[in-house]
Parts: structure tokens; C-alpha cells; sequence
């Protein structure tokens, strides 16, 4: 959350959930994924999320070169 990681929609789905809640999450095309050839995404698809949050973790996002991953404590 926060470091532009996460597709808009979906981490504004999951921003006030609370750990065991459960929710569907309904993200429309103009805050979904990056469209284009090179992915599996349509400009016009709404994606669909059933999700329910175990934890929350303090994470940090590592970037070395072109590779990156996240660290959580």
C-alpha cells in the first residue's frame, strides 16, 4: 500500500479493511491494471476480487536494477 505497487483500485478496495474481513472488490477499467499487447488486461474490463485480509504487515519495497520485491518485518 502506498508504493504505487498495487493496481489504484485495488488498494483503494483494500485500504480500510480490517484483519478476518472479507469483500469483493469491483475495480472499473479506468482504475485497473496497465493495458496494452504486452499484458492480459482490456481497456474496457472490469476486474473482480474476492478478498479477505489474514494481517497486516510493515513492508518495504526493495528495487535493485530493474527487480523488485518486498521485505516485510
Amino acid at each position: 500500500m502506498g508504493t504505487n505497487a498495487l493496481v489504484p483500485g485495488f488498494e483503494m478496495g483494500i485500504r480500510e479493511m480490517k484483519p478476518g474481513g472479507r469483500r469483493r472488490i469491483i475495480i472499473p477499467p479506468e482504475l485497473g491494471p496497465p493495458v496494452g499487447p504486452s499484458t492480459f488486461f482490456s481497456s474496457k474490463q472490469f476486474e473482480v476480487f474476492d478478498v479477505e485480509l489474514l494481517s497486516i504487515q510493515n513492508c518495504e519495497r526493495r528495487t535493485i536494477g530493474f527487480y523488485s520485491d518486498a521485505t516485510c518485518n
